[in-house]
């Protein structure tokens, strides 16, 4: 049913009278006759009894007044939406942060959504390397993660540093950094192959850099479940420190030195996306950047 058809017969029904509605609709009383016969048409049947007094509506007529009232007003407020996810200020994002962010992404999106309240997320825990994918295949608006380390489709805002921290039970002393190999005897825990790549690729570094090859005795599917296993006193770790520390004081964590103990942590979206709402939140961690305590160096 045309929704300007029905604009013209609720005016008219209102007003009572050809000549007024017309004078309010800025079209001829010819025009606006041509429109409701073409509405009658549309519904079977006629929806004004015309007298020398105006036009009264028929049974029929009263009958569509009341929806025609009710179809308007949803369009109306399907227009009103659209208005505003075209502005960014309605929408769904899906968004995925990961242990490093354990704190800061709900925060942040937290404070987006206060500015924002028309707008709904989506939000999930994911290693970074899967965001990464997530991302390129559409599955992902944004995600609070490490750099890609193929840039290219992502864009990529640095937030925050993150560093490599050697993860031990509570019970255990100060670890002799420059012994590492006697953690050997109490064995490694780590993320299975696979899962958290550019973690895995972080550590593989680190160590080949401080010449040490730990001894893996037991493998996890996330962080979460390798640092409950050191925890319990099961073995030792290498976890990202900012990630351990949101996690409560189970674990002792000393942050390790070196060019491959820290890296960039930050939001990364794809470049050519184009969603208002997102291009709306990617401004606000934008502005909001700059009031993020980044860690003082040690």
């Amino acid at each position: 049913m045309d929704l300007k058809l029905l604009r013209s017969f609720v005016l008219l029904a209102d007003a009572g009278h050809y000549g007024k509605a017309a004078d309010k609709l800025f079209v001829t009383q010819s025009t606006l006759s041509k429109q409701i016969q073409a509405l009658e048409a549309t519904v079977g049947g006629e929806l004004f009894e015309r007298g020398r007094h105006g036009a009264k509506l028929t049974v029929l007529g009263k009958l569509l007044r009341r929806e025609a009232h009710k179809l308007l007003r949803l369009s109306d407020e399907v227009d009103a939406r659209m208005r505003r996810a075209n502005a960014g200020l309605a929408g769904l994002l899906d968004i995925a942060f990961g242990i490093s962010t354990l704190i800061l992404a709900p925060r942040l999106i937290a404070d987006f959504r206060a500015a924002t309240p028309d707008c709904q997320i989506m939000l999930d825990d994911l290693p970074s390397s899967e965001q990464h994918q997530r991302l390129l295949d559409g599955r992902l608006d944004a995600g609070f993660c490490r750099a890609p380390a193929d840039a290219e489709g992502l864009s990529f805002m640095p937030l925050l540093e993150e560093r490599l921290a050697l993860v031990l039970p509570l019970a255990m002393d100060e670890p002799p950094l420059s012994r590492l190999s006697v953690l050997n005897d109490l064995g490694f825990v780590a993320l299975s192959p696979g899962r958290g790549s550019g973690l895995d690729a972080q550590i593989v570094r680190w160590c080949a850099g401080s010449h040490f090859e730990p001894r893996i005795i037991q493998y996890a599917e996330d962080i979460l479940t390798v640092h409950a296993v050191v925890a319990a006193g099961l073995g030792a770790a290498f976890l990202p420190l900012q990630g351990v520390e949101a996690l409560g004081g189970r674990t002792r964590q000393w942050q390790l030195s070196g060019p491959e103990s820290r890296w960039p942590v930050g939001l990364c979206w794809r470049s050519d996306d184009r969603n208002p709402l997102l291009l709306r939140f990617i401004d606000h961690i934008t502005r909001q950047a700059s009031l993020i305590a980044r860690p003082g160096k040690s």
